[in-house]
């Protein structure tokens, strides 16, 4: 499986923190549960892809396992996103967590950044990777494909018939 670039990663962590925004905005410890219970366990909740990384096209898996169809656990997941939620915490802290809270995350960035296989701490700490999903080809067998109708075959022949007419030479016009 080839690694997931920075760029794809980026982009899914980027949905990913819009949902966290919107479920912060929820009230009171509610607001707060929320949006720490989704950090957490996000990229549990459907086999190995947060709503982010769904929608990009990226997976998280087991480190030592190839296999696409074995989805981490919610388990691995909280250990791979106990850094984003020191960092969230952190951004709670008035003055002081606003430059921290993102300074920890710009400590995550630059480790995947310079890790060969993109692995950022938590990726370290879990075990686990991030890989992008081959799209899906939409191929068609011969026999899967669609049949014309007898209606269709009938206008099929009508028209060659008519274009082997159109070829004939005239006669009186043979040379």
């Amino acid at each position: 499986m080839q690694k997931a670039d920075l760029t794809t990663r980026a982009v899914a962590w980027f949905v990913d923190l819009l949902i966290v925004i919107g479920l912060a905005r929820l009230p009171d410890v509610l607001g707060f549960l929320s949006a720490s219970g989704y950090i957490l366990i996000r990229d549990g909740l459907f086999e190995g892809r947060s709503i982010g990384k769904r929608l990009i096209g990226v997976l998280v898996r087991p480190e030592e396992n190839d296999d696409v169809q074995h989805a981490i656990t919610y388990r691995e997941s909280i250990i791979r996103n106990a850094t984003f939620e020191a960092a969230y915490i952190l951004f709670l802290i008035p003055y002081a967590g606003w430059v921290l809270g993102p300074a920890a995350l710009a400590v995550e960035w630059l480790v995947a950044f310079g890790d060969d296989h993109g692995m950022r701490t938590g990726d370290m700490l879990a075990r686990t990777r991030v890989v992008q999903l081959k799209p899906e080809r939409a191929e068609t067998r011969p026999e899967e494909q669609p049949r014309t109708t007898a209606s269709e075959q009938q206008e099929t022949a009508a028209i060659g018939n008519q274009s082997e007419q159109n070829e004939r030479p005239l006669p009186g016009n043979n040379p």
